[in-house]
């Protein structure tokens, strides 16, 4: 009879063959079991051994081999297949990558035989990793990837600054972009951008569409280039002259079905007839400037200086680099005041504290948004690294119930990399099946990103799950896989005796639970930190909300109407009027007016210097400045702006004779405190224009936003508007006693009867203007409180997993407790203690995280402090609560144990 050791070795060796694929089973016969005994019993003859130990130090791969090459004469160069390499032995070609791959499938049957583990870590990671991907997206569209446009990191931006006269950004005027092309050596390309709006004209349905007015070394700067036609050229777009159109390519498909002769047609802006020249290729864009075509705009030189408003960008020359540029404007700016000394006297430049500034493009397009998409992105981060944690501590547990499987192996033989790649084969299936999922997860979560992100978010229809939002997915998934996947090999790697001593059961080291329990505390610090920003963020949201916005923003519609350049402004100011008896006639409407710039959403606000009459200053003293808006009869009424002095704006006051002007009381506070406003008359709008009386003081409006201060502000009639306070284009604000959307047809029905030819643009009511000067604080606070609610949850469930299993582990002890008398209530007590020691030592490094992290907050916060004590208390109290629960949940079944099924546990 065949001893007991080889009919082992027998069984070993055919057992290992049959997990082959079939192709390598076949090509050494049916009766490999019965050879391999009598090989092995050979081979023991000769070295002289005959115990299992042998096996067990040898290993039963090291025996395979030597039985195939006695089986075959030796000739190793006739074996073939995946094989494993015996040591000593070099690896021939192909047989590790053989070896990989079966591995890779032994780990996806064992990950398969585990479904709830394995659908419980891929759900986690995928949420972790879908959501770090998605906001990925949106950071690589918006802050890292460069311009569509060549070279685009030599593209930048000269801006003035004058923050002595209140003014932060002064842009450019024609005669500084023609004083940093003919004088500056360090660009090699200049141009004059500037942005506005037309009535597109002599089609079925008239349109106010945007243009950009562009000087014509634009595309010079930009390094674009028409796809069809021709580029602007020197000279066109000059005053008085045909300013021709370049449409961009969306207008091009859109507006005129992509016809290839759309080349030489024309078109009516503002009564204006205009020739196409040009259609710009696919993708072109600048900035967040939803324009749809471009104008010529030749540089005029005799506007001076004092014309400020227009961008003006520059193409660095060879070599150059933007601080050497920014040193060389900075060196230019005396100039300005040396050329046209009566623009910019040199004493007003100086008490304005005048500078200029160089900047890449893309750092001025993002600059508002920068900081926040950093936070939010580190936000997502940590949810990915509690996600990362919790599959560490299943996969910790699920390491722990295979001690024994590993102690087999290594005393069969198994080498320590061998186990490790175990492991690891398997943590990283994990990785990647979690991130499969994370990239669906992230594809929705994008698409939702793009359709409710705030407006004022550049470049956002650039954001998309693309190839490198992919690899950044696929290098998450490799490196989740292998952080939560290395965390419990320096245990299985220990030798075999110690690992099948642990395997028999002692479940119960000290070290075992230390390293849960450092997860934990991990994941609880981690969640504390997100719960605190988050916090921060719904307490800013809070005092945000609460602000007056100074109007009535319930059941108010507004509507864009566009009169145009079609004639002079007391035109415009008839059509209006008569655009308003016609919607106050409309049933369910309460009353109406029209502005030129709508409170909170101050689009088309102008504002400069002014004079008061009582109040003479010196030419090179630096003048008052304030904003002015445009205003018909019943403004202040449709709004609820209350007149806290004087009389309100009557009929009388709209008409092209008349002389008043309203100031808010913001207005008299800065520039006429301790007189009488009513007494007074200001000049706005330089020297040319007359003095003007101060009809009333009304309240104080959030004019730029709810975050933003209050300005001084000059509410000047419709009808004496002139000069830089255009009404071309007007918000009709309609006050209504039904939902303000339910007359909005009858609204543009009565406009159209006033006049058919003017085009309408976008209809808001009030409620949607003030969420959306809200929007980015909604979008962080939103994207926060979410990421703090998952980690909250996972770092609950992570607690409460780990407590349970400590709880089941200790079965049969905290039965002998329970049996030598220990109280349940007391066993419930050691349990929940335990459980809540780790939550408190995570709280304490979270508390030192959040203080440390949270500054990087300062600038989002609105009136609340980085360190707001009420937010830091509610945190912990939340915290200590839901861990709490998770922590009582087993500690009240520990206290339950059954004693005799506990003392009969093995």
């Amino acid at each position: 009879m065949t001893p007991l050791p080889l009919r082992l070795s027998a069984w070993l060796y055919g057992a290992s063959l049959r997990l082959l694929p079939r192709s390598f089973r076949s090509a050494f016969g049916a009766d490999l079991a019965t050879d391999f005994a009598a090989l092995a019993a050979a081979s023991h003859e000769r070295r002289g051994v005959a115990s299992v130990a042998w096996l067990t130090t040898r290993g039963v791969a090291d025996v395979a081999w030597m039985a195939l090459r006695e089986r075959i004469g030796g000739d190793e160069g006739n074996l073939s297949g995946p094989w494993r390499t015996p040591r000593g032995r070099r690896a021939r070609p192909g047989e590790t990558t053989m070896q990989w791959l079966r591995d890779m499938r032994q780990a996806a049957r064992a990950l398969a035989a585990r479904p709830g583990f394995t659908l419980a870590a891929v759900l986690t990671l995928g949420l972790g990793i879908g959501a770090t991907v998605a906001i990925f997206a949106v950071v690589d569209a918006v802050l890292i990837r460069p311009l569509p446009y060549p070279e685009s990191d030599r593209v930048v931006q000269i801006r003035h600054h004058a923050p002595g006269i209140e003014l932060a950004n002064l842009e450019n005027s024609h005669g500084t972009v023609d004083l940093y092309r003919t004088r500056a050596r360090s660009f090699s390309a200049v141009a004059l951008v500037e942005g506005g709006s037309h009535n597109l004209t002599g089609a079925e349905v008239p349109a106010r569409i945007t243009a950009l007015h562009v000087s014509p070394s634009f595309f010079d700067v930009l390094r674009t280039q028409p796809r069809l036609g021709r580029r602007f050229v020197e000279g066109e777009g000059a005053r008085g002259g045909a300013a021709p159109a370049i449409l961009m390519h969306g207008a091009w498909r859109t507006r005129f079905g992509a016809a290839p002769d759309v080349i030489g047609r024309t078109i009516e802006l503002d009564g204006v007839t205009t020739e196409i020249v040009g259609v710009m290729p696919e993708g072109f864009a600048y900035g967040d400037q939803d324009a749809e075509l471009l104008l010529a705009q030749a540089i005029d030189t005799t506007l001076g200086y004092t014309t400020f408003g227009r961008q003006g960008i520059a193409r660095l020359a060879p070599g150059v680099t933007v601080a050497q540029a920014q040193a060389e404007v900075s060196r230019l700016q005396p100039l300005l005041s040396s050329l046209r000394p009566d623009d910019l006297p040199a004493e007003f430049m100086k008490n304005a504290g005048w500078s200029a500034s160089v900047e890449r493009l893309r750092d001025v397009q993002v600059r508002d948004v920068r900081s926040a998409l950093w936070i939010v992105l580190g936000t997502v981060t940590f949810v990915l690294l509690i996600a990362c944690a919790n599959v560490a501590n299943l996969f910790l547990v699920r390491a722990e119930g295979r001690q024994r499987e590993t102690a087999i192996r290594a005393a069969l033989g198994a080498s320590g990399p061998r186990v490790a790649w175990s492991f690891l084969a398997e943590s990283l299936l994990l990785g990647l099946a979690g991130g499969a999922a994370g990239t669906a997860v992230a594809t929705v979560a994008v698409r939702a990103l793009v359709a409710a992100g705030p407006a004022e978010l550049p470049r956002l229809a650039e954001v998309s799950v693309d190839v490198r939002a992919l690899l950044f997915a696929l290098l998450l998934s490799v490196i989740s896989g292998l952080l939560f996947g290395m965390l419990p090999l320096p245990r299985q790697l220990r030798t075999a005796a110690g690992a099948l001593r642990e395997a028999r059961g002692d479940t119960g080291s000290r070290e075992r639970h230390r390293m849960r329990h450092a997860l934990i505390a991990a994941q609880v610090a981690l969640a504390l930190v997100l719960l605190t920003g988050s916090g921060l963020m719904l307490r800013s949201f809070q005092r945000l909300r609460s602000v007056d916005p100074g109007v009535r923003t319930d059941n108010v519609l507004t509507l864009g109407v566009s009169y145009g350049a079609r004639g002079d402004a007391a035109a415009a100011a008839r059509f209006y009027q008569q655009a308003i008896e016609q919607v106050q006639a409309l049933p369910g409407v309460v009353s109406a007016a029209a502005t030129n710039s709508l409170p909170i959403s101050p689009d088309g606000i102008n504002g400069g210097s002014f004079d008061i009459e009582s109040m003479p200053r010196e030419d090179e003293e630096i003048p008052p400045v304030a904003m002015w808006v445009a205003v018909t009869t019943g403004f202040f009424e449709t709004l609820a702006m209350p007149v806290v002095r004087g009389r309100t704006l009557g009929a009388a006051d709209d008409v092209p004779n008349a002389n008043a002007v309203w100031v808010n009381e913001e207005f008299v506070r800065m520039h006429l405190p301790g007189r009488d406003p009513l007494r007074e008359r200001v000049r706005i709008g330089g020297e040319d224009q007359p003095w003007r009386d101060i009809g009333g003081v009304v309240g104080d409006v959030r004019t730029f936003g709810l975050a933003e201060a209050v300005s001084p502000m000059v509410y000047v009639p419709a009808a004496i508007s002139g000069g830089n306070l255009s009404i071309e284009l007007m918000h009709l604000v309609v006050h209504t006693s039904v939902p303000p959307t339910s007359v909005l047809p009858s609204v543009r029905a009565a406009v159209a009867r006033a006049d058919g030819q003017v085009p309408l643009t976008t209809a808001r009511t009030m409620t949607d203007v003030l969420r959306e000067s809200i929007a980015s604080t909604s979008f962080m606070m939103a994207v926060l409180g979410i990421a703090a609610v998952v980690a909250l949850l996972l770092g609950a469930i992570g607690l409460y997993g780990v407590i349970a299993y400590v709880v089941a582990q200790r079965t049969r002890e905290l039965g002998v407790r329970l049996a030598l008398g220990a109280p349940p209530a007391r066993v419930g007590r050691m349990v929940l203690g335990q459980g809540l020691a780790v939550v408190a030592v995570g709280a304490v490094i979270g508390l030192g995280g959040a203080l440390a992290l949270t500054r990087l907050m300062r600038g989002v916060l609105f009136e609340v402090p980085p360190f707001d004590p009420v937010t830091y208390a509610a945190v912990l109290l939340l915290l200590v609560a839901v861990s709490l629960l998770a922590a009582w949940l087993p500690a009240r079944r520990a206290a339950r144990i059954d004693v005799v099924a506990a003392l009969h546990a093995d």
